[in-house]
């Protein structure tokens, strides 16, 4: 059945929200797919003032469309990133980096042109995307607006995760899977405005990449195909995996990366096209579900 959404409530809702006003949005469509669903990665860093405003950005948007969008932060960069010196502790002292972060972050040239940044599904890209937080509601609008090749269901506890993707469409290209890890309610300092906070909630953090692989061995997709894939996981080894990160590879880093709480972990799955960047969809569900 469609979803419509009134073109005045929209507007109305995104103006009164208590973020920064972005460019006036004239263009929203009214038919939103309900099965399309988009990820917003939101590149930050704890010590970016003015990152708070793009996390608020995306709950804004969030609360709009509810659980069709899904937000992943990534803190990134030399300057806004890097853990303060311990002669600065307790401030700053928790580095939320991880090399897939950082990868994507080269990749893609995000926080070369200043954070906060993003993307919305990976679009335009090599040229256009990325988007500055004002300009994410009408590229949302515009993804929730297209068809769905792909559907995703997620099946996730601390050992193991089932990805069961259904072709909806008959489609001939290559596409990868990603699955990652991401964290909420992450209680840590974050400079926000004028203030440093020691009370921030840090939500969607990323913390670790699963897989990123071939959907499939074939390109030519067809119709009502499943395609099923289990990963095996191990919490601790993953947890280790980014405090040695930390250690040995990050710029300054000072190992202070664990302290995951398990009920706060999601999975997040999406599949891209490998030519154009472009994420076709995702969906999220709790480690726990």
């Amino acid at each position: 059945m469609k979803k419509y959404i009134s073109l005045f409530s929209l507007i109305f809702f995104i103006t009164s929200c208590d973020v920064e006003e972005g460019p006036f949005i004239t263009d929203y469509n009214s038919y939103v797919n309900p099965d399309k669903k988009v990820l917003i990665e939101d590149f930050t860093g704890h010590t970016c003032p003015n990152c708070p405003d793009a996390a608020r950005e995306l709950d804004a948007i969030n609360a709009i469309y509810g659980d069709q969008i899904i937000g992943m932060a990534l803190h990134v960069s030399k300057a806004f990133a890097r853990p303060y010196p311990s002669s600065q502790a307790p401030k700053f002292q928790y580095d939320f980096r991880t090399n897939w972060g950082d990868d994507w972050d080269a990749f893609f040239s995000i926080s070369d042109i200043g954070l906060p940044r993003g993307m919305v599904n990976r679009t335009l890209y090599p040229d256009g995307h990325k988007l500055g937080k004002d300009e994410w509601a009408a590229a949302v609008n515009i993804e929730l607006a297209k068809d769905v090749d792909f559907g995703i269901s997620i099946s996730a506890n601390n050992t193991t995760i089932s990805v069961t993707t259904e072709v909806v469409n008959n489609i001939n290209n290559v596409y990868n899977i990603v699955v990652c890890l991401t964290e909420s309610h992450i209680i840590n300092w974050q400079k926000d405005g004028q203030i440093e906070d020691s009370t921030y909630e840090h939500n969607h953090v990323l913390r670790s990449v699963i897989i990123d692989e071939s959907l499939s061995t074939n390109q030519s997709f067809v119709s009502g195909e499943i395609i099923n894939k289990s990963y095996n996981i191990n919490l601790s080894n993953l947890e280790q995996s980014n405090i040695d990160y930390s250690l040995n590879t990050a710029e300054l880093g000072n190992g202070i990366a664990g302290d995951w709480a398990e009920e706060n972990l999601s999975v997040v799955a999406y599949i891209y096209n490998t030519s154009t960047m472009e994420i076709v969809q995702v969906e999220e569900v709790h480690l726990g579900n």
